[in-house]
Order: C-alpha cells, then sequence, then structure tokens
C-alpha cells in the first residue's frame, strides 16, 4: 500500500511539471510571437516577432524537454494493485 502511494505521488509531481511546463511554453509562445510584433526590428528579411516564434519557441521546447528529462523520476509500473493478475 505504501509502495502505491509512493508511486502515486510520484506520478502526480511529474504530471504537475509537464502541466506547468506545458503553461510555460504557451506563456513565452505568445510573448516572443505577439509580444514582439510591434517591434520594428528585422533580421534576413523577417520581422524579429517572425523569428523569436518560430526559432525561439524550438529553443524553449527544447529546454523546457531538456528540464523535464532531468527531473523526471523513475517510477515503477508493475501491477500489485487490486485486480492485478499474480
Amino acid at each position: 500500500m505504501q509502495d502505491e502511494k509512493k508511486a502515486a505521488d510520484a506520478i502526480a509531481r511529474e504530471a504537475r511539471r509537464t502541466a506547468a511546463a506545458g503553461a510555460v511554453f504557451a506563456v513565452l509562445w505568445v510573448l516572443l510571437g505577439f509580444g514582439l510584433a510591434d517591434a520594428d526590428i528585422w533580421v534576413a528579411g523577417f520581422p524579429l516577432c517572425a523569428i523569436t516564434s518560430t526559432v525561439g519557441v524550438m529553443v524553449v521546447g527544447a529546454l523546457l524537454a531538456f528540464y523535464l528529462a532531468r527531473t523526471a523520476e523513475d517510477v515503477p509500473f508493475e501491477s500489485h494493485g487490486e485486480g492485478a493478475q499474480r
């Protein structure tokens, strides 16, 4: 019973981290894309908002994926609960 509680807590922590990373990603995508739309800066013939909303978002996504991979915990997925076949 205690192992199941620990596993459930670890899964809940992972879910919270992933949801927070998704929220951070969405906010940064909006800020990098729409937030810089009024900037009169051009890079290689493209407005800055076009560069940051594509390349910048890919970098942010890679950093968030790296963070999630580094903070992930090993969760045993063995079936020892009710209804499990032994």
